[in-house]
């Protein structure tokens, strides 16, 4: 038997995998389990006797792999949303056999939610160095909070600002703790902090090395308040502009899309900023959007941002409407191969801006 098309879906796991697919009729076929390895995987779908191939796996922390593994044995593959396929992740009956089952059903009906993932393997190092940095940023955060609750624990409150942290500043507060053993508990918190920027520091160093095979880089770099991390941020996670087909799609991965929820004609909530999307691109436009203003020399996004709220006479629209420009104008210029010119800033209101 060789169909016209196999719907096939893989519940994959760090040991063993199972995969399962439907013809085109919808029908059930079977499943298979196996180890996970890059030759078992390929081997199933290979043996799957149809002329077009359609795999769909689960998001996970292998996930990517699986993908990009088969991407050159089958005809399409799809990473399915769990968050947006509820009947996987909140079916009263869950196990591997019955996932596969539920994976292929909704792959076969045009149902599946997917989420992107990196086509080739450079991309896909790319974006593991940005969120390693930002991981990296993050641990940074939770070791000052660290310091500044042992310090409040023993009494010294005054802890604001930077020079808690830094080697020079950082003496004067540990004479002010008298018992030897908190000071080492201290010390060792320090210690952590310092080998999370200095790591921090290397990551950065490899980014901007692999970001240099990346042109629209040195584009997103010359726009005002984005800067070197917000540049490759947005490049690695974006990871190619043709994910999306219109600037809307783009806020609304950005967290920037506005949201509504109404029944018969009549609003259920206020109007809000739709949740789902990454919230690092919606920051790092937070962040470009800030350090312009808070530049010296005037500049486009400025000019944009005061221009909008003369329009909107509110400092929250006027701020979102400048974030939106600045990530409609990132994805822009790259997916037209354009170079940055500031004109961009200071062209019509977009649909948005009222």
């Amino acid at each position: 038997m060789n169909t016209s098309k196999a719907n096939i879906g893989i519940d994959a796991h760090a040991r063993n995998c199972v995969v399962g697919w439907r013809d085109g009729q919808g029908v059930f076929q079977g499943k298979v389990h196996i180890k996970t390895s890059e030759e078992e995987l390929i081997k199933a779908v290979e043996a799957i006797p149809a002329k077009y191939k359609v795999v769909t796996v689960e998001e996970s922390t292998i996930a990517g792999w699986v993908a990009r593994t088969l991407r050159h044995h089958v005809d399409e593959v799809v990473v399915c949303d769990p968050h947006r396929n509820k009947s996987i992740t909140q079916a009263s009956v869950k196990n591997d056999d019955k996932d596969v089952e539920e994976l292929t059903r909704l792959l076969w009906m045009g149902q599946l939610h997917g989420i992107y993932h990196p086509q080739d393997d450079s991309r896909a190092v790319f974006k593991s160095q940005v969120q390693q940095y930002l991981d990296l940023r993050q641990e940074q955060v939770k070791l000052k909070l660290q310091l500044k609750a042992k310090y409040h624990l023993w009494g010294i409150t005054q802890v604001d600002g930077d020079k808690v942290y830094s080697e020079a500043g950082r003496e004067a507060y540990l004479e002010r703790i008298k018992d030897d053993s908190v000071r080492r508990q201290i010390q060792r918190i320090y210690a952590l902090h310092d080998e999370a920027v200095q790591l921090q520091k290397d990551v950065l160093k490899e980014i901007v090395a692999h970001g240099r095979r990346y042109p629209e880089i040195e584009q997103f770099k010359k726009m005002p308040g984005v800067g070197v991390i917000g540049a490759h941020v947005f490049d690695a996670i974006l990871q190619t502009p043709d994910r999306f087909e219109a600037k809307s799609k783009v806020w609304k991965y950005c967290q920037l899309a506005v949201t509504e929820r109404s029944s018969d004609g009549k609003p259920l909530a206020r109007r809000r900023l739709d949740a789902h999307g990454n919230p690092v691109l919606k920051s790092m436009s937070y962040m470009a959007w800030m350090a312009s203003l808070r530049a010296k020399k005037g500049n486009e996004i400025q000019r944009f941002y005061y221009a909008s709220l003369e329009r909107t006479k509110d400092k929250t629209h006027a701020r979102l409407n400048t974030q939106r420009k600045i990530v409609a104008t990132m994805w822009a210029i790259w997916k037209n191969k354009e170079e940055y010119k500031p004109e961009r800033f200071l062209s019509p209101a977009d649909a948005s801006d009222r």
